[in-house]
Protein backbone atom coordinates (compact mmCIF):
# COMPACT_ATOMS: atom_id res chain seq x y z
CA UNK A 1 0.00 0.00 0.00
CA UNK A 2 1.08 3.73 -0.69
CA UNK A 3 2.65 5.46 2.83
CA UNK A 4 3.58 8.88 3.02
CA UNK A 5 4.61 8.71 -0.87
CA UNK A 6 5.91 5.26 -0.57
CA UNK A 7 4.36 2.62 -2.56
CA UNK A 8 5.80 -1.20 -0.55
CA UNK A 9 5.52 -4.80 -1.67
CA UNK A 10 7.43 -6.87 0.21
CA UNK A 11 10.88 -5.73 0.94
CA UNK A 12 10.26 -3.21 -2.32
CA UNK A 13 9.54 0.37 -1.41
CA UNK A 14 8.98 2.59 -4.33
CA UNK A 15 8.91 6.59 -4.31
CA UNK A 16 6.53 8.81 -5.99
CA UNK A 17 7.61 8.65 -9.74
CA UNK A 18 10.23 5.52 -9.85
CA UNK A 19 10.73 2.24 -11.35
CA UNK A 20 12.23 -0.59 -8.91
CA UNK A 21 12.66 -3.84 -10.73
CA UNK A 22 13.76 -6.75 -8.22
CA UNK A 23 13.80 -10.29 -7.66
CA UNK A 24 12.35 -10.22 -4.17
CA UNK A 25 13.07 -13.71 -2.38
CA UNK A 26 9.60 -15.69 -1.50
CA UNK A 27 10.22 -18.19 1.96
CA UNK A 28 8.65 -21.22 0.80
CA UNK A 29 9.45 -23.20 3.73
CA UNK A 30 12.33 -25.61 5.03
CA UNK A 31 14.58 -23.08 3.54
CA UNK A 32 13.40 -23.38 -0.07
CA UNK A 33 13.09 -19.93 -1.46
CA UNK A 34 12.47 -18.62 -4.76
CA UNK A 35 12.82 -15.20 -6.41
CA UNK A 36 10.10 -13.50 -7.80
CA UNK A 37 11.18 -10.42 -10.78
CA UNK A 38 8.82 -7.73 -9.69
CA UNK A 39 8.81 -4.90 -11.11
CA UNK A 40 6.78 -1.82 -8.95
CA UNK A 41 5.70 1.68 -10.59
CA UNK A 42 4.74 4.34 -8.18
CA UNK A 43 3.25 6.69 -11.03
CA UNK A 44 3.86 10.95 -10.21
CA UNK A 45 0.44 10.96 -10.54
CA UNK A 46 -2.27 9.85 -8.14
CA UNK A 47 -4.66 7.11 -9.19
CA UNK A 48 -5.37 3.49 -9.08
CA UNK A 49 -3.47 0.66 -7.90
CA UNK A 50 -3.16 -2.19 -10.85
CA UNK A 51 -1.42 -5.84 -10.16
CA UNK A 52 -0.51 -8.44 -13.03
CA UNK A 53 1.26 -11.60 -13.12
CA UNK A 54 2.56 -13.74 -15.95
CA UNK A 55 3.84 -16.59 -15.60
CA UNK A 56 2.09 -18.50 -13.01
CA UNK A 57 2.60 -21.89 -15.51
CA UNK A 58 6.40 -21.56 -16.10
CA UNK A 59 5.83 -21.94 -19.71
CA UNK A 60 3.83 -19.61 -21.01
CA UNK A 61 6.18 -17.90 -22.56
CA UNK A 62 3.75 -15.11 -24.79
CA UNK A 63 2.45 -13.83 -21.24
CA UNK A 64 5.73 -13.08 -19.89
CA UNK A 65 7.69 -12.06 -22.55
CA UNK A 66 4.54 -9.08 -22.98
CA UNK A 67 4.03 -7.68 -19.30
CA UNK A 68 7.86 -7.81 -18.91
CA UNK A 69 7.67 -5.55 -22.18
CA UNK A 70 5.09 -3.03 -21.05
CA UNK A 71 6.34 -2.68 -17.46
CA UNK A 72 9.82 -1.91 -18.67
CA UNK A 73 8.93 0.69 -21.31
CA UNK A 74 6.01 2.28 -19.21
CA UNK A 75 7.72 6.08 -17.49
CA UNK A 76 6.15 6.74 -14.00
CA UNK A 77 6.34 10.14 -15.04
CA UNK A 78 3.26 9.82 -17.16
CA UNK A 79 1.35 7.01 -15.29
CA UNK A 80 -0.97 7.84 -12.45
CA UNK A 81 -1.21 5.51 -9.73
CA UNK A 82 0.65 2.67 -9.14
CA UNK A 83 1.35 -0.58 -11.44
CA UNK A 84 2.90 -3.70 -9.16
CA UNK A 85 3.72 -6.88 -12.20
CA UNK A 86 5.48 -9.92 -11.25
CA UNK A 87 7.12 -10.88 -14.38
CA UNK A 88 7.44 -15.10 -13.36
CA UNK A 89 5.27 -15.72 -10.52
CA UNK A 90 6.60 -19.51 -11.11
CA UNK A 91 10.25 -19.57 -11.56
CA UNK A 92 10.65 -23.06 -10.35
CA UNK A 93 8.29 -23.81 -13.20
CA UNK A 94 10.13 -21.89 -15.36
CA UNK A 95 13.64 -23.00 -14.80
CA UNK A 96 12.39 -26.33 -14.92
CA UNK A 97 10.78 -25.34 -18.31
CA UNK A 98 7.47 -27.76 -16.70
CA UNK A 99 4.06 -27.76 -17.91
CA UNK A 100 1.26 -27.34 -15.25
CA UNK A 101 2.83 -27.88 -12.13
CA UNK A 102 5.64 -26.02 -9.89
CA UNK A 103 8.40 -29.15 -9.42
CA UNK A 104 9.25 -28.21 -6.57
CA UNK A 105 5.75 -30.19 -5.09
CA UNK A 106 4.16 -31.07 -8.22
CA UNK A 107 1.10 -29.00 -7.84
CA UNK A 108 -0.20 -26.64 -10.17
CA UNK A 109 0.17 -22.83 -8.62
CA UNK A 110 -3.35 -22.27 -10.16
CA UNK A 111 -5.35 -24.66 -8.56
CA UNK A 112 -4.40 -23.21 -4.65
CA UNK A 113 -5.03 -19.53 -4.56
CA UNK A 114 -5.74 -17.51 -2.52
CA UNK A 115 -2.84 -20.57 -0.70
CA UNK A 116 -2.15 -21.16 2.86
CA UNK A 117 0.81 -19.34 4.87
CA UNK A 118 1.65 -22.77 6.62
CA UNK A 119 1.41 -24.99 3.26
CA UNK A 120 3.30 -26.63 0.48
CA UNK A 121 5.71 -24.76 -1.42
CA UNK A 122 3.19 -23.97 -3.79
CA UNK A 123 0.17 -23.31 -1.46
CA UNK A 124 3.09 -20.71 -0.01
CA UNK A 125 3.61 -19.04 -3.16
CA UNK A 126 0.14 -18.33 -4.06
CA UNK A 127 -0.56 -17.00 -0.51
CA UNK A 128 2.43 -14.25 -0.72
CA UNK A 129 0.96 -13.21 -4.10
CA UNK A 130 -2.81 -12.85 -2.76
CA UNK A 131 -1.01 -10.69 -0.20
CA UNK A 132 1.56 -8.72 -1.45
CA UNK A 133 0.34 -8.57 -5.23
CA UNK A 134 -3.42 -9.02 -5.64
CA UNK A 135 -4.69 -7.41 -1.94
CA UNK A 136 -5.38 -4.05 -1.94
CA UNK A 137 -5.47 -3.82 -5.93
CA UNK A 138 -8.08 -1.53 -7.81
CA UNK A 139 -7.46 -4.02 -10.44
CA UNK A 140 -6.03 -7.21 -11.08
CA UNK A 141 -4.74 -9.23 -14.33
CA UNK A 142 -3.40 -12.34 -14.87
CA UNK A 143 -1.72 -13.12 -18.20
CA UNK A 144 -1.40 -16.47 -19.68
CA UNK A 145 -0.88 -18.33 -23.05
CA UNK A 146 -1.16 -22.01 -24.04
CA UNK A 147 1.43 -23.80 -22.09
CA UNK A 148 4.06 -25.65 -23.81
CA UNK A 149 2.03 -28.17 -24.84
CA UNK A 150 -1.14 -26.32 -25.73
CA UNK A 151 -2.61 -24.79 -29.06
CA UNK A 152 -4.87 -21.66 -28.23
CA UNK A 153 -7.46 -19.54 -29.32
CA UNK A 154 -7.14 -15.68 -27.74
CA UNK A 155 -9.56 -14.99 -25.14
CA UNK A 156 -9.84 -13.42 -22.06
CA UNK A 157 -12.34 -14.37 -18.90
CA UNK A 158 -14.17 -13.03 -16.24
CA UNK A 159 -16.56 -14.10 -13.56
CA UNK A 160 -19.13 -12.62 -12.05
CA UNK A 161 -19.50 -12.05 -8.60
CA UNK A 162 -23.14 -10.42 -7.64
CA UNK A 163 -21.74 -7.07 -7.02
CA UNK A 164 -22.75 -5.37 -9.63
CA UNK A 165 -20.09 -2.42 -9.98
CA UNK A 166 -17.11 -4.95 -9.29
CA UNK A 167 -19.02 -7.04 -12.74
CA UNK A 168 -19.23 -3.91 -14.39
CA UNK A 169 -15.60 -2.83 -14.14
CA UNK A 170 -14.10 -6.58 -14.77
CA UNK A 171 -16.90 -6.32 -17.89
CA UNK A 172 -15.08 -2.58 -19.20
CA UNK A 173 -11.61 -3.84 -18.23
CA UNK A 174 -12.14 -7.29 -20.41
CA UNK A 175 -13.58 -5.62 -23.51
CA UNK A 176 -10.69 -3.16 -23.74
CA UNK A 177 -8.14 -6.03 -23.96
CA UNK A 178 -9.54 -6.73 -26.99
CA UNK A 179 -9.06 -10.65 -27.76
CA UNK A 180 -11.82 -12.75 -29.99
CA UNK A 181 -13.68 -14.56 -26.93
CA UNK A 182 -14.87 -13.89 -23.44
CA UNK A 183 -15.55 -16.45 -21.46
CA UNK A 184 -17.49 -15.69 -18.02
CA UNK A 185 -17.37 -17.97 -15.37
CA UNK A 186 -16.07 -19.22 -12.28
CA UNK A 187 -12.67 -20.61 -11.79
CA UNK A 188 -12.14 -22.04 -7.98
CA UNK A 189 -8.85 -21.57 -6.84
CA UNK A 190 -6.83 -19.51 -9.66
CA UNK A 191 -6.03 -15.84 -9.27
CA UNK A 192 -9.00 -14.22 -10.36
CA UNK A 193 -11.15 -16.07 -8.42
CA UNK A 194 -9.11 -14.90 -5.46
CA UNK A 195 -9.40 -11.37 -6.61
CA UNK A 196 -12.99 -11.19 -7.38
CA UNK A 197 -14.11 -12.92 -3.56
CA UNK A 198 -11.64 -9.55 -2.15
CA UNK A 199 -13.79 -7.49 -4.47
CA UNK A 200 -11.44 -7.02 -7.33
CA UNK A 201 -12.52 -6.63 -10.66
CA UNK A 202 -9.98 -9.09 -11.95
CA UNK A 203 -9.14 -10.42 -15.88
CA UNK A 204 -7.60 -13.47 -16.90
CA UNK A 205 -6.04 -13.01 -20.44
CA UNK A 206 -4.77 -15.57 -23.11
CA UNK A 207 -3.02 -15.14 -26.29
CA UNK A 208 -0.41 -17.31 -27.56
CA UNK A 209 1.35 -21.00 -26.96
CA UNK A 210 3.00 -23.78 -27.47
CA UNK A 211 6.23 -22.74 -25.98
CA UNK A 212 6.88 -20.34 -28.25
CA UNK A 213 6.81 -16.46 -27.92
CA UNK A 214 6.01 -14.92 -31.84
CA UNK A 215 6.51 -11.44 -31.77
CA UNK A 216 2.87 -10.91 -33.26
CA UNK A 217 1.37 -12.61 -30.41
CA UNK A 218 3.41 -10.96 -27.68
CA UNK A 219 2.31 -7.27 -29.82
CA UNK A 220 -1.16 -8.53 -29.17
CA UNK A 221 -1.06 -9.55 -25.46
CA UNK A 222 0.87 -5.81 -24.93
CA UNK A 223 -1.43 -3.99 -26.94
CA UNK A 224 -3.89 -5.86 -24.95
CA UNK A 225 -2.66 -4.98 -21.43
CA UNK A 226 -1.76 -1.44 -22.44
CA UNK A 227 -5.61 -0.79 -23.34
CA UNK A 228 -6.45 -2.34 -20.13
CA UNK A 229 -4.06 0.03 -18.18
CA UNK A 230 -5.94 2.76 -19.86
CA UNK A 231 -9.48 2.01 -19.04
CA UNK A 232 -8.12 0.98 -15.75
CA UNK A 233 -6.67 4.89 -15.70
CA UNK A 234 -3.26 4.16 -14.99
CA UNK A 235 -2.11 5.36 -18.46
CA UNK A 236 -3.15 8.12 -21.21
CA UNK A 237 -2.09 6.41 -24.31
CA UNK A 238 -2.52 2.84 -25.69
CA UNK A 239 -2.92 1.05 -29.11
CA UNK A 240 -6.54 1.30 -30.96
CA UNK A 241 -9.43 -0.85 -30.01
CA UNK A 242 -9.63 -3.31 -32.21
CA UNK A 243 -12.30 -3.81 -35.05
CA UNK A 244 -13.52 -7.45 -34.48
CA UNK A 245 -16.47 -8.21 -32.16
CA UNK A 246 -15.84 -9.92 -29.18
CA UNK A 247 -18.35 -13.15 -28.57
CA UNK A 248 -19.16 -13.96 -25.28
CA UNK A 249 -18.80 -17.69 -23.92
CA UNK A 250 -20.54 -18.72 -20.76
CA UNK A 251 -20.34 -22.37 -20.79
CA UNK A 252 -17.04 -24.41 -20.72
CA UNK A 253 -16.07 -28.28 -20.13
CA UNK A 254 -12.70 -29.48 -20.17
CA UNK A 255 -12.08 -32.05 -21.82
CA UNK A 256 -9.77 -35.38 -20.25
CA UNK A 257 -8.06 -38.85 -20.85
CA UNK A 258 -9.65 -41.82 -19.51
CA UNK A 259 -7.01 -43.76 -20.46
CA UNK A 260 -2.95 -43.37 -21.23
CA UNK A 261 -1.74 -43.51 -24.73
CA UNK A 262 -0.97 -41.67 -27.81
CA UNK A 263 -3.25 -38.62 -28.46
CA UNK A 264 -4.12 -38.14 -32.23
CA UNK A 265 -6.81 -34.83 -31.86
CA UNK A 266 -9.46 -34.39 -34.53
CA UNK A 267 -10.05 -31.08 -34.49
CA UNK A 268 -8.10 -27.69 -34.55
CA UNK A 269 -8.19 -25.06 -32.11
CA UNK A 270 -10.97 -22.42 -32.86
CA UNK A 271 -13.21 -24.46 -34.36
CA UNK A 272 -17.06 -24.86 -33.65
CA UNK A 273 -18.07 -29.06 -32.54
CA UNK A 274 -21.47 -30.07 -32.27
CA UNK A 275 -22.02 -32.22 -29.54
CA UNK A 276 -21.82 -35.55 -29.55
CA UNK A 277 -18.82 -35.23 -32.52
CA UNK A 278 -15.76 -37.04 -31.66
CA UNK A 279 -12.66 -34.74 -31.61
CA UNK A 280 -10.09 -37.72 -31.33
CA UNK A 281 -8.67 -40.71 -30.74
CA UNK A 282 -6.26 -42.12 -27.94
CA UNK A 283 -4.48 -44.76 -29.48
CA UNK A 284 -1.85 -47.58 -28.17
CA UNK A 285 1.55 -47.81 -28.92
CA UNK A 286 0.50 -49.82 -32.12
CA UNK A 287 -1.87 -47.68 -33.17
CA UNK A 288 -5.10 -49.35 -31.59
CA UNK A 289 -8.07 -47.22 -30.65
CA UNK A 290 -8.05 -46.73 -26.81
CA UNK A 291 -10.50 -44.22 -26.65
CA UNK A 292 -12.97 -41.77 -28.83
CA UNK A 293 -13.72 -38.28 -26.54
CA UNK A 294 -17.08 -37.12 -27.24
CA UNK A 295 -17.63 -33.41 -27.31
CA UNK A 296 -20.09 -33.15 -23.98
CA UNK A 297 -21.54 -29.49 -25.85
CA UNK A 298 -21.90 -27.21 -28.63
CA UNK A 299 -18.59 -25.46 -28.44
CA UNK A 300 -15.67 -23.52 -29.18
CA UNK A 301 -12.05 -25.62 -29.08
CA UNK A 302 -10.41 -22.90 -26.79
CA UNK A 303 -7.84 -24.92 -26.47
CA UNK A 304 -5.99 -27.82 -27.48
CA UNK A 305 -2.98 -30.12 -26.64
CA UNK A 306 -0.78 -30.97 -28.73
CA UNK A 307 1.33 -33.32 -27.83
CA UNK A 308 1.51 -37.44 -28.91
CA UNK A 309 1.76 -38.26 -25.05
CA UNK A 310 -0.97 -38.63 -23.22
CA UNK A 311 -1.86 -39.66 -19.89
CA UNK A 312 -4.92 -40.61 -17.99
CA UNK A 313 -6.36 -37.86 -16.82
CA UNK A 314 -4.57 -34.95 -18.84
CA UNK A 315 -6.70 -32.79 -20.09
CA UNK A 316 -7.27 -33.57 -24.09
CA UNK A 317 -9.04 -29.70 -24.66
CA UNK A 318 -11.36 -27.35 -23.80
CA UNK A 319 -14.88 -26.42 -25.34
CA UNK A 320 -16.64 -23.21 -24.66
CA UNK A 321 -19.99 -21.86 -25.58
Amino acid sequence: MADQGVLSVGPLAATVGSRLAELVPVDLGDGRTVELPIVVIHGAMPGPRVAVTAGIHGAEYVSIAALREVAMDLDPARVRGSLVAVLTANPAAFAARAIYVNPMDGTNLNRVFPGKADGSPTERLARWITDHVIGGSDAFVDMHCGDMNEALVSFTGIEETGDADVDARSRRLADAYGLRYLLIGPSPGTTTTAAASMGIPAVLAEVGGLGRWPADDVALHAAGIRRLFRAAGLIEEAPEEPRNETEVLRTEAWMRATTTGYWHPGVVVGARIAKGSVVGEVRDAFGGVLEQPVAPLDGVVIFLVTSLAMNEGDPLLALAG
